[in-house]
């Protein structure tokens, strides 16, 4: 099949949705379909990649540390684009922006338009300087309209597609998570035991931004003993924000808490290798991609509960789902103190894991691209 992925984030962002454009991206070309990437130009001197295109931008200009680029056209742009290669399928990842002109170019050439849901886009109308009752009613009205419009819906989760059914959404609607990137399905030996073990190393991956409620980490960790440690590796607005709230305000040992910022992928991958339990504390997720991550090295879970932790987490068998900042404590105290309890979350884990490599996805995606495709 040759493929249109359309998406407003791409390189150099490098969150959730870039990750599983990539990670999907990789599958398919491996089984042979074609993909493009068709995304913003945010730098004028972006390097050439095989099959990515940059619809022309000629406003670009960082906010808050982030790219952003205002496009010219970009609804005729993706018409051109679509005469030219003529694709099976358009496949958004937005209901903005390149998302809509996606859908509009893809209607005027009877190409079907697939959208994945990746977000629940009221719960960030904060970032919308408006009233924020006005512009989360706003949002929900335009993106409910967007996905009655596609032709097929993809939910990370089973929470999510919940919530769209909810919503009145009619548009067939199918669960199909993220993929693990390929750097995370290789074979390794385990890194960590309890057994010997002075420390006991809890790990949060996140962006640093309020929705992602890493405070509540902070509220977890005070109640920990001193052999426990926090590592905390990421980016994002509230980068310099949380150091001072952990070291200056909750007087947290720096010996103790350790930030990473934006590692490599060899890091990244040290850090989960390294943890012995991994904290999430996000309650806007639609799937949280770095759930899986975490399970594939061999790191149980402990979560808030969220719509993205649902499908992942089962109690008892690859970590636990909390109620608050004492359930959690309390439950990360008890494995901490249980060898045997450990060592059947670290196996539950990794064999959840399985079940989001990239191939095994890739296939229900092109399953359900087949039954809307005339």
């Amino acid at each position: 099949m040759r493929i249109f992925f359309v998406t407003n984030n791409y390189t150099p962002y490098s969150g959730g949705v870039t990750q599983a454009i990539n990670a999907m991206t990789d599958a398919l070309r491996a089984q042979g379909h074609e993909v493009f990437i068709i995304t913003l130009q945010f730098e004028t001197k972006a390097k050439p990649e095989i099959n990515i295109i940059h619809v022309p931008c000629p406003i670009k200009f960082m906010y808050k540390k982030n790219y952003m680029a205002i496009p010219w056209r970009p609804t005729h742009f993706i018409k051109q684009l679509l005469k030219q290669y003529k694709p099976d399928i358009v496949h958004v990842h937005h209901p903005f922006l390149l998302g809509v002109s996606g859908l509009h170019a893809a209607r005027t050439f009877n190409i079907p338009c697939v959208f994945t849901y990746h977000t629940i886009y009221e719960d960030y109308a904060h970032y919308v300087p408006l009233p924020h009752y006005f512009t989360k009613k706003l949002i929900q009205i335009l993106v409910n309209r967007f996905c009655n419009n596609v032709d097929g819906i993809i939910a990370p989760s089973s929470a999510i597609k919940k919530y769209l059914v909810a919503q009145q959404i009619k548009t067939p609607i199918t669960v199909i998570p993220s993929p693990l990137r390929k750097e995370f399905v290789i074979k390794h030996e385990r890194e960590k035991s309890l057994e010997n073990k002075k420390t006991f190393n809890l790990l949060v991956v996140s962006r640093f931004v309020p929705e992602k409620n890493i405070p509540f980490v902070f509220d977890i960790f005070k109640q920990l003993p001193e052999h426990f440690t926090l590592t905390l590796v990421g980016y994002g607005s509230d980068y310099q924000h949380l150091q001072e709230l952990a070291f200056n305000t909750l007087q947290l040992s720096p010996h103790r808490v350790h930030f990473i910022y934006k590692p490599p992928l060899d890091e990244l991958l040290h850090y989960y290798r390294t943890a012995n339990l991994f904290i999430f504390p996000s309650f806007t997720d639609t799937q949280g991609i770095v759930l899986a991550e975490a399970m594939s090295q061999h790191v149980p879970v402990i979560a808030i509960d969220g719509p993205g932790q649902r499908d992942l987490i089962v109690n008892g068998h690859n970590g636990f789902i909390v109620k608050n900042t004492k359930d959690a404590a309390e439950k990360i105290m008890n494995i901490a103190q249980d060898r045997q309890l450990y060592e059947k979350l670290v196996d539950g884990a990794h064999a959840t894991a399985q079940k989001y490599h990239a191939d095994f996805i890739v296939q229900k995606l092109i399953n359900f691209y087949h039954t809307i495709i005339p």
